[in-house]
């Protein structure tokens, strides 16, 4: 007997998170550029330029820190006609960011953040369908980013950069090991009643929880052209690669007896390019009392393609494994609103659209994403010293089906039984139909001091 149980697609599929994100990127990291739709590339005058376009530094004058904090709250849900509906229960986050930049020079300025842009969590319930795909999936990437801003002259700056991550994944998925209960468990009274020497089919489950973890950098470049009352910003950085180490746990029933044995606690790996390459480009008018600010942005998430998961131990039921995500590239478009009331109060709005990088064919409950768009609002006090901005951004995501080749069955590996017997139950629904449904909340505050 052979049976697979699939912890390599536990291993990938734990880089996925929830469904409100583009992907897994969060792309509020301040709450100023946030309420504008995160339409702040071609302006990026405040400390997060950091985060949004660094070369915008060289624009501002003196110190600066600021502290951000993004509060989520998130309603995701599958609807089945079949399966009745079932609600994602990771609902509310704290994503804390901090920024710092000072002037080395009259023409070069130094800026470091700490923030963590891939940073969600799905959990469904213990008898959701598809718990054999997913029933718990986080991921944590903390981003810690310096850079050096050029002034090449009035109108022109430059800057580069380099990224560390650091993260840190987490899944929890049931394992369907019926088969080798199955095998186990060849007398008794089975149902239906086959001759003696054929085993009997007896449901079992278990489940398998992994943890990984892995460092990595990246490098990024951006540019700003200003000329009052427009201004131009170009932005990139780099995909980070991953090389993830850490171990698989198992718990298994009591069903199967002596063959738990072929469920051991593993070392696991994987290679996989899970922060990926984005670009934007940004156009701005500032005018007094009201500024505009038009950014595309692209994310290579096509480099989610292929990644081979491997384990310390080869047994029966435990191997390495392929997987094939084939996602898409990704487009985003963001319009943002600045207008001024007085020299110190501003009130922010703006829309966006964001296109998901999951197709239909390899969605799962572990990312059951799908294009969205989103309104927001906000307001900001800036004096000499001190400025505190808020916002708040409703997000709404499109329905997406839950009706593909990777989730429609769980193959429990039953062998088949001679005919003119009945056969046992060799496979079962997991998401045969519905919908996944999601909307947001997210609020956002950020804080910032100069000197």
């Amino acid at each position: 007997m052979r049976m697979r149980v699939f912890i390599g697609a536990a291993l990938l599929c734990a880089m996925a998170t929830g469904a409100w994100a583009s992907g897994t990127l969060i792309s509020e990291q301040g709450s100023r550029a946030a309420a504008q739709a995160g339409a702040f590339t071609a302006r990026a005058d405040d400390v997060t330029a950091v985060f949004f376009n660094p070369a915008g530094l060289a624009f501002q004058k003196g110190s600066q820190f600021a502290f951000n904090l993004t509060y989520i709250n998130a309603d995701v849900k599958y609807e089945s006609p079949t399966l009745g509906s079932h609600t994602d229960n990771a609902k509310n986050f704290f994503l804390p960011a901090v920024y710092y930049s000072t002037p080395l020079s009259d023409r070069v300025t130094f800026g470091i953040m700490a923030n963590a842009p891939f940073n969600l969590a799905t959990d469904w319930s213990d008898n959701f369908p598809g718990r054999f795909v997913s029933r718990h999936a986080k991921i944590v990437t903390t981003d810690v980013r310096l850079a050096l801003a050029f002034k090449l002259d009035d109108y022109n700056a430059l800057a580069i950069g380099l990224d560390y991550y650091d993260s840190k994944l987490n899944l929890i998925r049931a394992v369907n090991t019926s088969a080798l209960s199955t095998a186990v468990n060849p007398n008794g009274i089975p149902l239906p009643i086959p001759p003696y020497f054929v085993p009997y089919y007896q449901y079992s489950e278990g489940s398998v929880d992994t943890w990984l973890r892995d460092q990595a950098y990246g490098w990024n470049i951006s540019y700003m052209y200003k000329m009052k009352p427009w201004s131009f910003g170009l932005y990139y950085h780099s995909k980070a690669s991953f090389d993830y180490k850490g171990h698989a746990s198992f718990e298994t029933s009591p069903k199967i007896g002596s063959l738990s044995k072929y469920f051991p606690g593993e070392e696991a790996s994987l290679s996989l390019d899970s922060v990926p390459a984005e670009a934007k480009m940004g156009f701005a008018y500032t005018g007094d009392p009201l500024e505009v600010e038009f950014d595309v942005s692209w994310t290579q998430w096509s480099s989610w393609g292929r990644s081979m998961a491997h384990f310390s131990q080869q047994t029966p039921a435990v191997q390495d494994e392929e997987f094939v995500f084939d996602w898409n590239d990704t487009w985003c478009y963001r319009l943002g609103f600045n207008y001024k009331v007085n020299p110190n109060y501003s009130i922010y709005w703006g829309v966006l659209f964001d296109q998901a990088p999951v197709p239909d064919s390899t969605r799962t409950p572990v990312l059951p994403d799908q294009d969205r768009w989103s309104v927001q609002f906000g307001t900001g006090y800036h004096n000499a010293r001190w400025s505190f901005d808020w916002y708040a951004m409703y997000l709404k995501f499109k329905e997406a089906s839950a009706s593909n080749p990777l989730t429609a069955y769980d193959y429990n590996g039953l062998p088949p039984l001679p005919a003119p017997l009945p056969p046992y139950p060799r496979k079962f629904n997991i998401l045969p139909d519905g919908v996944y449904k999601g909307t947001a909340y997210l609020f956002g505050m950020q804080f910032g001091y100069k000197w």
